[in-house]
């Protein structure tokens, strides 16, 4: 069989994009393959640049944390996260290259959702494993439970494959293929549990109220679904009654909220240690905010460590010092770090990104970009490669290689 350069294309692309979610090892050389396939696709003119806005805010980005590495207090860790933010420059390079042929979208994000269902699976199978050895329930348990990736970051891999399923192959599938795209959603959902991730569940449930929402305007008449909506805030009020102590916890965590919007300090002062983690981020939230003020243009790439751990420490804050946690917001991580100008590039890339997807009507794209939101504003999305190859390479691959195709072509595919 003769191998082109279409299929040496498509399948180094293939591999680049699902390898490295059940073996994250594989994520540097899938990457080399592909990058040497685009080589010899732009020097043979078989791929062509194409200027892209959206790329070129990643290059800026990264082109920001190289400028504030030079004021760096610490080079070896700011190399480091030099050398995680990679696919800032990797990706939209190697996807600015587009191929003259098509990409089949839907045999590259089948390729990823097995991917993710195979690492659901050896989680599922390596806790139960545990279990049997020890009897001890603590591997169904967050980080214990994920163990090759960050909980959040696998949820938001989880997510974006339910999301997936959902919205582009239930339409084009027999009735087995759906059955099987079902099975495959509910178990991802039933993950979200053990994951235990704040934003993960957020995102889950922003899925779940779209899939109830649609289904309840396709079905019922508006007078219904208005009744329908009334039903499920009702339902809301009666499992409040039903567990007493779920109520309990949102009125704690809104009196916690109450507290620390009248005065920040009086809330840190009041909780020396012992905080539980949204408590924790409110603390890290405060402090960055502060540096913020005080470095508007950035502290530098490798620096924000110190000067978090010098308010903490004049804030009492003993405990979240030996924890040294990063901002937990992508939002604050970034404005700190690289400044005002970066901060405004990662919203422009947001924005365009948003754009596009509205230009193209893909909705899986604008699921994509939410999830980056809701997930960076308790996680600094972008500072671990879970997340930043994640979100950069599909962000790349639906504004270019991946765009969505007008539903008369999908007709012909099928």
């Amino acid at each position: 069989m003769k191998i082109t350069f279409e299929k040496t294309y498509f399948y180094s692309l293939l591999l680049m994009v699902s390898l490295w979610i059940p073996l994250p090892i594989l994520s540097s050389p899938t990457i080399a393959i592909f990058t040497l396939v685009v080589l010899y696709g732009a020097f043979t003119k078989k791929l062509s640049f194409q200027w892209n806005w959206i790329l070129f805010g990643f290059l800026l980005l990264y082109i920001l944390y190289v400028v504030y590495l030079i004021p760096s207090q610490h080079l070896t860790s700011g190399m480091k996260y030099l050398e995680y933010k990679l696919s800032l420059l990797v990706f939209p390079i190697l996807f600015s290259f587009r191929p003259q042929f098509t990409v089949d979208r839907r045999k590259i994000l089948n390729a990823f959702s097995i991917a993710c269902l195979i690492l659901g699976l050896f989680y599922v199978s390596q806790s139960l494993y545990h279990f049997w050895l020890t009897g001890q329930s603590s591997y169904f348990h967050s980080s214990s439970f994920a163990s090759n990736h960050h909980p959040s970051y696998v949820a938001a891999y989880f997510s974006f494959v339910i999301y997936y399923l959902y919205t582009e192959q239930a339409q084009l599938q027999t009735k087995a293929r759906k059955s099987i795209s079902i099975g495959v959603m509910l178990f991802l959902m039933f993950l979200h549990l053990p994951l235990e991730s704040l934003s993960g569940m957020i995102v889950l449930g922003l899925i779940l109220t779209i899939i109830v929402l649609r289904w309840a305007w396709k079905t019922f008449s508006k007078w219904i679904f208005s009744a329908f909506i009334l039903g499920g805030l009702f339902s809301i009020q009666v499992l409040f009654w039903v567990q007493p102590s779920l109520k309990d916890n949102v009125s704690h965590t809104s009196t916690l909220l109450s507290r620390y919007m009248k005065s920040p300090s009086n809330f840190i002062k009041e909780h020396p240690n012992g905080m539980s983690g949204n408590q924790a981020r409110l603390v890290i939230w405060t402090v960055t905010g502060e540096i913020i003020l005080e470095h508007p243009f950035g502290v530098g790439l490798g620096n924000l460590e110190d000067e978090m751990q010098q308010k903490l420490a004049t804030l009492n804050q003993t405990e979240l010092m030996e924890k040294n946690y990063n901002p937990h917001n992508q939002f604050l991580q970034i404005f700190a770090e690289i400044g005002l100008v970066g901060f405004l590039v990662f919203i422009a890339v947001l924005y365009l990104a948003i754009q596009q997807a509205r230009k193209q009507k893909d909705a899986l794209l604008f699921f994509l970009i939410l999830s980056l939101v809701i997930n960076s504003l308790f996680e600094s999305m972008l500072q671990r490669q879970s997340g930043i190859v994640f979100f950069v390479v599909f962000i790349s691959l639906f504004a270019t290689v991946l765009q969505k195709q007008p539903k008369a072509d999908l007709k012909r595919e099928t």
